[in-house]
């Protein structure tokens, strides 16, 4: 059986955090303390939703689907709504199973402490990433 080594890359695009956006604050995921900075926020986040994404993930699966290949990389997008729920996921990947995996995970993310907020209320805040896994 093959070792799979998981990185992830995250690249997060979020409406407010932009050059000219006025997003005020980053949604709050579980684990993480809402009196942390702006941008220690987006990192406490970032790193939470990069964990649960390694431990979940289901390398067996990926393991039978690319029993040739050395690496797979797959793209995941999602929001996370007003009321700090994961919606609008889609994934774009070379195998349709791990696409179809993506997609399990993203929506088994913990709802949000808090949603992104811009003047002071709630707003829609996409996210996108993209994860490469290794096999070795």
């Amino acid at each position: 059986m093959k070792i799979l080594f998981f990185w992830v890359a995250f690249l997060c695009y979020v409406i407010g955090f932009g050059q000219t956006d006025t997003t005020e604050r980053f949604p709050v995921y579980r684990g993480c303390d809402r009196n942390l900075s702006n941008e220690e926020l987006k990192k406490c986040s970032n790193d939470k939703i990069k964990d649960f994404l390694k431990v979940s993930f289901d390398y067996q699966m990926a393991n039978s689907v690319f029993l040739t290949e050395e690496s797979t990389q797959f793209q995941l997008d999602f929001v996370i709504n007003k009321k700090g729920k994961v919606e609008q996921v889609n994934a774009k990947a070379n195998h349709r199973a791990i696409a179809i995996e993506a997609i399990r995970l993203a929506k088994r993310l913990p709802k949000f402490k808090s949603p992104g907020l811009k003047n002071g209320k709630p707003v829609d805040v996409p996210f996108s990433l993209l994860m490469t896994i290794y096999f070795q």
